[in-house]
């Protein structure tokens, strides 16, 4: 038999099993075994390499290794390179060797990203020989636009309309590419200054640059020349630019055969306004010109002048840039044509001298120029002016004469350009005529004015509120008089009525009882009874006499409850040789009669028994008020008594009850401390506005 498969030396595992051990150890494994190292990069041979990095790739610091031509410098820091692919450029250090225009050169360093271009960081270059420059690029100003050959060399044609020499050994020409003008920046090794090259037409090679914004953008372009062969003169200027015929403002622009030069022409006309180094205005006829100038020859309204420039569109008619001027006479200053809204826009006045009435909006003042904000017939425009310190209020009507100039234009369906806005160019605050004062109700005024009596009548409610509070109040205060006033007189007629009828009765009884006591016998029994009759009468009259005193309350009336105690304690204690003294403190108006009258006569019994049973040398009261109590204190220095002895008075002695009786009226809590041989102190505290259902108590 053929012998069998021999058994495994190991058990066999599950495949499961062994896939998820494989994953949880490959992030092991993996661990222990180093990454490979990033492959070094390839350095970048061509300046196409360069520029087609992205900003992002650029600024990694890739390595560079460029051979090229330097096609420009810039002032010392910086060299333009360029090789068959495009051109860069890169960094120059203080200690690196001297290079020119036409070196060929071995760069290496790394990338940079710079304002629009990628460059160059060098580390290290060579000069390598000399070679010729770069062939330019025949450019139009389109081209440029698109910013595809920047750092480049590029060739144009055009004509110089300006040449000025903004530093020692760098000129800036304006060279005109049709409508187009264009930067020319010319700084020579040799300092070789250029010739001139107003008018010409010239062919310029050199380096296509341009001012770069925060956003990476081109603001505007320029050329950079360093040597003068790249200036080739095409057409040389006129030989006398002020001999040329002199052209009427009016055919300025218009059609010809032979379209329309791209030179200088020369025209004539009076002087009506001159900002020196800004823009001269002349007139001719009726019609005015602006001419732009940065000649600072001073001028004079009047002055008859020659001047020579580019014509080009402005904002609705030609005018001239770039223009020189000189002066060949001098006349009476021209005298403004007067105008109205409509016919400034209507257009034909741009740039002639015009007046006409306005109202003033506002004035507005700015650092170099003042701002006057006008209307008329529904429009408003401006009228500016140097900065002045001028003293005039909206709303005032005003006659101004200025240089007439159009802002903008519209065009319609029929070819027709009309304006839309336009405003005054005034020389001096002369050119201003006030012709009539605002109207003192200006809308400030107005609004001022409806202020002020919105507040008066604001005031007038606040019064008129007050007024009826006021009202209201007194009319409680004279009906409270009124009423008090017809109680007391009600009080007064009753104790009239007692003192004259029954007090009076009373007395006659008694007069009698007396005249019976002399001629009665002496019999006790009799005796007895009419002892009894004479002291009921006595009696009687005390209780009369408390009564009228309840009734009349004369203290009250000539006074408050204070005057009225002082004047009650000076009365009772007049002759006796006891001294009496009141304090009284945060009282303030009438208190309620019925708080007053008892009050009052609680302190008349408190003053009787003093004199009467205590024998008191002084007698002390004090009245206050606090938290809507009214507090009155009577205390003495006499004999004093036990209070429990209250309750065993002999018949007839009614005083303490009286007290009690009062107090419970108004509602008033008494206490009564007596220490014989001490003295006597008595206590009420009355509730300004006592519980409807409060009892008066009494503490002994």
């Amino acid at each position: 038999m053929p012998p069998g498969p021999l058994p495994p030396r190991f058990p066999l595992l599950p495949r499961r099993f062994i896939l998820w051990t494989t994953l949880l150890l490959a992030p092991l494994l993996s661990a222990q075994s180093p990454p490979p190292p990033d492959p070094e990069p390839v350095p970048l041979t061509t300046l196409r390499e360069l520029r087609a990095l992205p900003p992002k790739t650029a600024v990694r610091a890739l390595p560079v290794h460029i051979r090229g031509v330097i096609t420009a410098l810039n002032w010392g820091s910086t060299a333009f390179i360029q090789d068959e692919t495009g051109g860069s450029f890169f960094n120059l250090h203080p200690a690196s060797p001297a290079i020119h225009p036409g070196d060929e050169v071995e760069v290496r360093g790394k990338s940079i990203q710079s304002g629009f271009v990628p460059g160059i960081d060098a580390q290290e270059y060579r000069v390598l020989g000399r070679r010729p420059l770069p062939h330019p690029f025949p450019a139009t100003y389109d081209d440029l636009l698109t910013g595809r050959l920047q750092w480049e060399r590029v060739s144009l044609s055009g004509v110089v309309r300006s040449q000025e020499e903004r530093e020692p050994n760098a000129w800036t020409l304006k060279l005109a590419l049709g409508s187009q003008p264009l930067e020319i920046l010319y700084r020579p090794e040799q300092r070789v200054p250029p010739p001139p090259l107003v008018d010409a037409r010239v062919r310029v090679s050199g380096l296509a640059a341009g001012v770069i914004n925060l956003k990476r953008q081109i603001a505007f372009h320029q050329i950079y020349v360093n040597d003068l062969a790249d200036i080739a003169v095409e057409a040389p200027p006129p030989p006398l630019p002020f001999e040329a015929p002199v052209l009427p403002f009016s055919e300025l622009l218009q059609f010809r055969p032979d379209g329309i030069r791209p030179h200088r022409v020369r025209v004539r006309g009076a002087v009506t306004h001159h900002q020196p180094g800004e823009l001269l205005c002349l007139r001719e006829g009726k019609v005015g010109l602006f001419v732009r100038s940065t000649q600072t020859t001073p001028l004079t309204p009047g002055d008859r002048v020659e001047a020579i420039g580019f014509p080009v569109m402005g904002s609705f008619s030609a005018l001239l840039e770039d223009a020189e001027f000189r002066r060949v006479g001098s006349d009476p200053p021209p005298a403004p044509t007067p105008i109205s809204i409509t016919e400034a826009l209507k257009g034909a006045h741009d740039a002639n001298l015009v007046t006409l009435e306005a109202r003033l909006l506002e004035t507005l003042h700015g650092p170099t120029e003042s701002v006057l904000l006008l209307h008329s017939d529904d429009t408003a425009f401006e009228a500016r002016l140097p900065r002045s310190p001028l003293a005039l209020r909206s709303g005032s009507l005003l006659r101004v004469s200025g240089v007439c100039r159009v802002e903008a234009s519209s065009t319609t369906l029929s070819f027709r350009a009309s304006p839309k806005s336009f405003e005054l160019l005034l020389r001096s605050p002369n050119d201003i005529q006030l012709l009539a004062a605002p109207s003192p109700w200006t809308a400030r005024n107005l609004a001022a004015a409806a202020l002020a009596l919105l507040l008066l009548a604001l005031a007038a409610l606040v019064w008129v509120a007050v007024l009826r509070r006021r009202v209201r109040s007194q009319t409680e205060i004279i009906r409270s008089r009124i009423e008090r006033e017809a109680v007391l007189e009600e009080r007064q007629r009753v104790a009239r009525e007692i003192h004259d009828t029954l007090a009076q009765s009373f007395s006659g009884v008694g007069f009698q009882l007396e005249a019976l006591d002399a001629r009665l016998p002496d019999e006790p029994a009799l005796r007895q009874s009419l002892a009894t009759a004479k002291h009921l009468v006595r009696h009687g009259q005390e209780e009369f006499r408390r009564s009228l005193l309840n009734l009349r309350a004369c203290e009250l009336e000539r006074g408050s409850l204070a005057e009225a105690l002082a004047e009650t304690g000076r009365l009772m204690t007049a002759g006796s040789g006891t001294a009496f003294e009141l304090r009284h403190t945060g009282l303030g108006a009438r208190f309620p009669e019925a708080v007053e009258n008892n009050l009052l006569r609680i302190a008349q019994e408190c003053l009787t028994n003093a004199l009467r049973h205590a024998q008191a040398s002084k007698i002390t009261a004090e009245l206050s008020m606090a938290q809507a109590q009214l507090r009155l204190q009577i205390q003495d220095n006499g004999r004093g008594f036990h209070p429990a002895s209250l309750s065993s008075l002999p018949e007839g002695h009614f005083g303490w009850q009286g007290i009690r009786e009062r107090a419970a009226q108004i509602h008033a809590r008494v206490t009564l401390e007596s220490t014989p041989g001490k003295g006597t102190s008595i206590t009420l505290t009355v509730p300004l506005d006592p519980p409807a259902h409060s009892s008066p108590g009494m503490a002994l």
